[in-house]
């Protein structure tokens, strides 16, 4: 058995296409990310991988629809979305496949 830390992974990633990862796949990408209350990303979307979002912890808005925990947010590609959390939020992201540089 090994221990890794998600500290040493780049913005939570940890499988996937890239560099570092604990298991290279082109097929998928996981993550898992923390924000902060009031944290914020602009609106954009992937032109190839769709991405599934769980909130795992606390309350995010995305397109003015509010999730909480316990919801799976499913995004197809080019199918825009914003993301702000309304609190301190957990989520685990799945993008299905790996594409470094898919984000408009």
């Amino acid at each position: 058995m090994k221990t890794h830390k998600i500290n040493d992974m780049i913005g939570g990633w940890f499988i996937g296409d890239f560099k570092p990862t604990l298991h290279n796949s082109s097929n998928f990408e996981v993550a898992y990310k923390e924000y902060k209350k009031d944290d914020y990303e602009p609106l954009h979307h992937h032109k190839i991988a769709k991405e599934f979002t769980l909130i795992a912890e606390g309350k995010v808005s995305m397109n003015g629809i509010k999730y909480a925990k316990g919801d799976i947010i499913e995004i197809s590609p080019n199918e825009s979305t914003d993301f702000k959390a309304l609190s301190d939020v957990k989520t685990v992201v799945v993008k299905i496949p790996s594409a470094m540089s898919d984000k408009y």
